[in-house]
């Protein structure tokens, strides 16, 4: 079953030089993805924002927001040392 979906996904670090290490950590992994996603990461104001579009099966996408999480984590704990 296809689905069409957007979903906005915010982390606050309050802290604009982590925010923008964070975001420009991940964004990276956004580039060359399939056309049916789209996905925009950057910084502002000390969060982490991360937008999504994406039209296709419902599992594609758990398992894309599950690996963009996962990349937050990493790049948190490599700041945090």
């Amino acid at each position: 079953m296809k689905i069409k979906a957007r979903a906005e996904i915010i982390w606050e670090y309050g802290d604009e030089s982590i925010a923008k290490a964070i975001a420009e950590a991940v964004e990276v992994d956004n580039l060359n993805l399939p056309e049916n996603f789209k996905f925009r990461t950057y910084w502002e104001d000390g969060r982490v924002i991360t937008k999504v579009k994406y039209l296709g099966e419902i599992e594609s996408l758990i398992v894309a927001l599950d690996d963009l999480v996962f990349s937050i984590k990493i790049a948190e704990d490599v700041i945090k040392k």
